[in-house]
């Protein structure tokens, strides 16, 4: 079973979760601990996705964080237990992944008990949830009645309950920052040199603006009139309104009645040229004051532009090469639901001036192509009445560091090469598969190399044995590729595996060296469906485009083959094909086998 979720596969998730809960409660009926589980897992799912790969910090997390904050527990000591427990589960059924030994996983726990108790103590630790539901209970209102909960916080509103207002709003506040999202991946990348903007920190443009500015407003200058500013920077009036909001939030200027004057840190600030470019980086998100107009044009306005860094910021990293401009707008558009002329120009103004600002941090190159293939797919591209911009955009060293703490802090998982030649098979399979040709040769070549080519070999037929995912299946083979003969004898292994056998066999024979005919009646049609079934994940419109290549004839027969198949994903690419086919003939023919 699948135990890595890094994509926000909810659905899957929750069917992986129902398994191991009830597999565990199997095991370990005298627990009666699903509840608790599911809990881990929902977290875990959260946390990095990752259910079967635990560490000390995880497990330390989730007993001094996490149940204290969500869970009514009558019996405290039992959740460490429970935990103790899952880690023997885990390791009994093979599924644990963890590069930890069980046995220092196990004293983590027993380590973290001490402030788990004194956390579950304490209210300030709980949810909202949790504190309107002890309140509840110690008054003595039925928490399962929900019209004494109404009734209840009717009371509340009407001021006839007193509560601790001071745990109230410190539990309130600390909820707003609680992540609720399943945790996303991004590719991992090769980080050539550590904290970079230190080597160029001083010397950017960005800096000799804000000597610029500071020189401008002296002891004190009317924000209104900034036509001098402007002229000095050589820019216009806009973007002169952008650097002094910035330079504000930054903590260069403060507020003095209608005036802007240096605050006391201002010349401190300016000679550490790398704190403060690290200072600007992280606060530009504030400066959405400048760009109001053109957020007022879009709903929800007043919260975009944090969602517009966080987008292009997400779509640069995952790149090696330049991305066009009009690629980060249309991503942006998309994250916010935005697709009118008048919003999409509005998100585009806000990512020029933004790339602006970033260049003069040196931490994005920005250039114009004039590759004829390049201006064809740019124009190709976009809406009618509007002319693509054919700026292009890659992250420089400095920005690919900052990027990655900014998207961390946003909640995505950013990991670096190193970060991964430690981790299970399954989630290399699900990395791998998204990272660029470049990283992905060096990442591959060091989880190896971490293991020798046998060890590796072993850890992917494990993941094939265990594994009923066409995606990761396919990814499972191509690594080992890179494991010489060991992959070869460990494929030959799986011949006459019931999950992984058809596949396998379909590896051997077709690999450049072989000689053996060890494919069976019905291997090609299982392997074909593995691909159909990844290329479902992976874009359905290009799925159904490259199905509908073949004659209508061929493709009802097709379908019939499938319908007869015992392939774990049969019955998806058979709905897909029934809700999204094109031609109704063929999208009839796939619901009747569906049906049949």
């Amino acid at each position: 079973m699948r135990t890595a979720f890094i994509h926000g596969e909810v659905d899957r998730f929750e069917a992986a979760r129902d398994e191991l809960i009830d597999r565990f409660d199997r095991s370990r009926p005298e627990l009666e601990a699903g509840w608790l589980v599911e809990c881990l897992l929902d977290d875990k799912l959260v946390r990095d996705g990752l259910l079967a790969c635990w560490s000390e910090e995880d497990l330390a997390r989730f007993l001094v964080e996490v149940v204290p904050r969500r869970l009514v527990v009558q019996e405290w000591s039992a959740v460490p237990e429970v935990l103790h427990q899952w880690l023997g589960f885990l390791a009994e059924e093979g599924l644990l992944t963890s590069p930890t030994p069980v046995s220092e996983l196990h004293e983590a726990v027993e380590r973290a008990v001490p402030d788990y108790l004194a956390a579950m103590a304490e209210p300030t630790e709980w949810s909202l949830e949790k504190f309107w539901d002890t309140t509840m209970r110690e008054l003595g209102v039925d928490v399962d009645d929900p019209q004494a909960v109404a009734e209840f916080f009717d009371s509340v509103d009407s001021d006839e309950i007193d509560f601790d207002s001071e745990v109230f709003e410190e539990i309130e506040r600390r909820d707003s920052l609680d992540a609720t999202r399943p945790a996303l991946w991004l590719p991992p990348i090769e980080l050539a040199e550590i904290e970079p903007h230190r080597a160029i920190a001083a010397s950017t443009p960005i800096m000799q603006q804000l000597r610029t500015l500071l020189d401008w407003v002296g002891d004190g200058q009317d924000p209104s009139d900034v036509d001098k500013l402007a002229a000095a920077l050589g820019s216009d009036a806009a973007d002169a309104d952008l650097l002094l909001e910035w330079a504000e939030r930054a903590g260069l200027l403060r507020s003095a009645g209608d005036q802007l004057a240096p605050t006391l840190i201002a010349e401190s600030l300016l000679a550490e040229p790398e704190l403060l470019w690290t200072r600007l980086w992280q606060r530009f998100v504030l400066v959405d004051d400048v760009f109001h107009e053109q957020l007022d044009v879009l709903a929800d306005g007043e919260d975009a532009l944090p969602e517009i860094v966080q987008s292009a910021l997400s779509l640069l990293y995952s790149r090696t090469d330049a991305v066009p401009l009009e690629l980060i707008v249309a991503t942006a558009c998309d994250l916010l639901g935005q697709g009118e002329l008048d919003e999409r120009e509005a998100v585009r103004d806000i990512v020029r001036r933004m790339l602006a600002q970033w260049e003069a941090m040196q931490a994005v190159r920005c250039h114009v192509t004039t590759a004829p293939e390049e201006v064809e797919a740019l124009e190709a591209d976009m809406p009618e009445g509007i002319t693509a911009d054919r700026t292009m955009v890659e992250l420089m060293p400095a920005g690919l560091w900052a990027a990655r703490g900014s998207l961390r802090a946003f909640g995505f998982q950013v990991p670096a090469v190193d970060d991964l030649v430690a981790c299970p098979a399954e989630l290399l399979a699900l990395v791998a598969a998204d990272t660029p040709a470049d990283v992905q040769q060096v990442l591959v070549q060091r989880w190896i190399e971490r293991r020798g080519e046998r060890q590796a070999s072993a850890e992917l037929a494990d993941l094939l044995r265990r594994v009923d995912d066409p995606t990761i299946r396919l990814a499972a083979l191509g690594l080992l590729e890179h494991t010489g003969e060991e992959g070869v004898s460990a494929a030959s292994q799986l011949i006459e595996d019931p999950i992984a056998g058809p596949a396998a066999r379909m590896w051997l024979q077709s690999r450049p060296t072989s000689t053996a005919d060890v494919a069976r009646p019905g291997d090609e049609l299982l392997f074909w469906l593995d691909g159909m079934a990844a290329a479902v994940d992976e874009d359905v419109d290009l799925f159904l485009a490259e199905f509908s290549h073949q004659p209508a004839a061929d493709q009802i027969a097709l379908i019939k083959e499938i319908a007869a198949t015992e392939h774990g994903s049969a019955g998806e690419v058979l709905a897909v094909l029934a809700e999204h086919h094109p031609e109704e003939t063929i999208a009839t023919a796939a619901q009747e086998a569906l049906n049949s």
